[in-house]
């Protein structure tokens, strides 16, 4: 990783600026230079990009090798974070950091039989990367936030946010509306796109938390006509998102 060091609040601030995670998959890489070029674009154009360990482990590790150059170089005022997502168990956890992400976004509290949840957000914090593990139900979501040990996750995940629906996860949320939580960041993912999204934003908003999004819908066009990697593509699908994606505005 060069010179660069890590720092949960500089990913906190690329968040909280783009309001989007472009979620990257199969669909969107077959090889290295594809996740090159797509988290580059992706970048660009002012998003957070995530790819996942849905694409082939080999495949990521021969990439990152160019992405954490581009970071390293990348303006302090514009950083290039490097997220990852699907992290389903402790190995591909201890991968990822390895790897030098940035952000583990996980589909569940990825230690399953392992141990408990906190002990993600122990092992990212020590390497200060930023965690966002995922929950679905209300015993799952004050797991994460109410919290005695500090151990709490730098974001929540609502995965999959499709079964919860944008009020679901306004209902969802609503018994853990107090003013320490005020701004803390909630990710939808599943079930978002360009339609979806604001309402997602709005429902989460007037529940007092920040909405990032969480989706592949900015790459749609890459997966529909099957050119990962493609350039005009990507740049063609993230602008055709950018004109149909209303965020809300609170009034």
């Amino acid at each position: 990783m060069s010179d660069y060091h890590r720092d949960r609040s500089r990913v906190e601030k690329a968040l909280r600026s783009s309001g989007v995670v472009v979620v990257m998959n199969r669909d969107h890489v077959k090889k290295a230079e594809d996740l090159v070029t797509t988290m580059w674009e992706v970048y660009e154009a002012g998003l957070v990009a995530e790819c996942t360990f849905r694409i082939d482990t080999a495949l990521i590790e021969e990439a990152m090798q160019e992405l954490t150059q581009r970071r390293a170089h990348a303006p302090a005022e514009k950083p290039f974070v490097l997220g990852v997502g699907s992290v389903i168990n402790p190995k591909e956890l201890e991968a990822a950091v390895e790897m030098g992400f940035d952000m583990v976004v996980a589909p569940a509290n990825v230690m399953g039989g392992y141990g408990e949840g906190k002990e993600f957000v122990r092992i990212t914090r020590e390497a200060n990367v930023f965690s966002a593990p995922a929950v679905l139900s209300p015993t799952e979501l004050q797991y994460f936030i109410e919290r005695d040990d500090g151990l709490e996750p730098d974001a929540v995940k609502i995965f999959p946010a499709g079964v919860h629906g944008p009020k679901g996860v306004g209902d969802l949320l609503a018994p853990y509306v107090r003013d320490r939580h005020n701004g803390r960041m909630i990710m939808p993912t599943g079930g978002v796109n360009a339609e979806t999204g604001p309402q997602f934003q709005e429902s989460i908003t007037k529940r007092g938390y920040t909405p990032i999004l969480g989706m592949s819908a900015p790459l749609a066009l890459v997966g529909k006509r099957k050119k990962p990697g493609d350039v005009d593509t990507i740049r063609e699908s993230l602008t055709d998102f950018r004109a149909k994606f209303k965020p809300y505005a609170p009034s």
